[in-house]
């Protein structure tokens, strides 16, 4: 049976809970206290398929801009891109479409190709707190060409499911060249 390698990485603004949303995928757990990451932290994820196991590195990028510069060694050779926002930050939300434009831009541009990605909207267990609406998420997602989530790295809810669809489509994308 093959095992084919893809890059996965998960970016958006600081405190979004991007590295909340790795550590529910591979440990099912949930910190409420916070660490900022620095620079990046690199895990690993196995997907069995019909045609064969996918191995997907995660490179959960921090969001401080003061590691702007640090980061950009993690964008390269990238097949998916997953991109975060917290719903009850609408700040947080506004700074997507900038973040995907300098990120596509500084991968497609290496690879010439179609980068497959992920918006996912977190901490959608707040609702009472919500400033972002789902369909705005959606709105944006499908202006993007992005798959939409609602996650919540709290409860759990479609964690797996945003992983899952990371692998399936890099995979997917790959032998569509």
């Amino acid at each position: 049976m093959s095992v084919q390698l893809y890059k996965a990485i998960i970016v958006g603004p600081p405190n979004v809970g991007k590295t909340s949303l790795v550590r529910r995928y591979q440990s099912d757990e949930f910190r409420e206290t916070h660490t900022a990451t620095i620079a990046a932290e690199l895990s690993a994820a196995s997907f069995e398929f019909p045609e064969g196991r996918v191995v997907l590195t995660i490179a959960d990028i921090g969001g401080q801009e003061s590691f702007a510069g640090l980061r950009h060694q993690f964008y390269q050779g990238a097949h998916h891109l997953i991109m975060v926002y917290d719903v009850t930050s609408r700040p947080s939300f506004e700074r997507i479409t900038a973040l995907y434009e300098a990120l596509t831009e500084k991968i497609c541009i290496q690879r010439e190709k179609f980068l497959g990605g992920s918006l996912v909207a977190n901490k959608s267990d707040m609702i009472d707190d919500a400033q972002v609406a789902a369909h705005e998420g959606q709105l944006l997602a499908d202006l993007l060409t992005l798959k939409f989530f609602e996650t919540s790295a709290k409860t759990g809810k479609n964690v797996s499911e945003l992983f899952h669809y990371a692998a399936a489509e890099s995979r997917r994308l790959h032998f569509s060249r």
